[in-house]
């Protein structure tokens, strides 16, 4: 048997006993890519909503399933790991979940009857600008951890921006009395808040992981 024939047998066994690690650096990305979509869509469906938009979103949903379930499987045959595997198993579920509040905030908008407004528009606006800079610090997490910290920083900073018009969003729809509209309205307004905290939590996994590369 030739030497390379040999080498070529012996890798393949390898292979098979520690196989080679998933490129979690590009699975990462391209999970948050997918995020940064979905938030894109939900930022069009605020400023026209339509049918389209709606099984888009749906779509959205479905497609970011199947990226956590497949990044989760590479995470766990993964012999090694180039991060530390719990920060990965965070990353995953905390970026999945911004995808999720965002189709329950579309649920609920149809369910309850509700039309998207100018409180509902800007939430969405600062929460699509964290999730962009939360993209990029995780697509440039792999050659440059330094400054993929930008990132995590303008995704915490949109956070904090978030929190203020949750408040102001919430103190200029409760006045006067009280009516089931406000009470639809304030769940919605809830939902993307929730969206908000785990952009946040996403922000915060991103920089733990850049503290331990650099």
């Amino acid at each position: 048997m030739a030497e390379t024939e040999k080498e070529g047998v012996l890798q393949r066994l390898l292979d098979r006993i520690i196989p080679r690690p998933a490129d979690f650096f590009a699975l990462l990305a391209e999970q948050s890519e997918m995020v940064t979509e979905t938030i894109s869509n939900l930022h069009r469906y605020m400023h026209g909503p339509s049918a389209e938009l709606e099984e888009l979103l749906c779509q959205d949903e479905h497609a970011a399933d199947t990226l956590k379930v497949r990044n989760i499987r590479y995470l766990n045959r993964a012999f090694s790991t180039p991060i530390d595997r719990e920060d990965i198993y965070r990353a995953i579920e905390s970026l999945d979940w911004i995808i999720t509040h965002c189709k329950s905030t579309i649920n609920e908008l149809l369910d309850f009857g509700i039309a998207p407004d100018s409180h509902m528009q800007a939430i969405v606006e600062e929460l699509m600008q964290g999730c962009e800079a939360l993209e990029q610090g995780f697509r440039t997490l792999s050659i440059d951890p330094a400054g993929a910290v930008q990132g995590a920083h303008d995704a915490r900073r949109a956070h904090r921006h978030i929190e203020r018009l949750y408040r102001r969003s919430l103190a200029e729809l409760f006045q006067g009395e009280v009516t089931t509209e406000m009470l639809k309205k304030r769940e919605i307004y809830h939902h993307l808040m929730d969206g908000s905290r785990r952009l946040h939590a996403a922000a915060n996994v991103l920089h733990d992981i850049i503290v331990k590369l650099v």
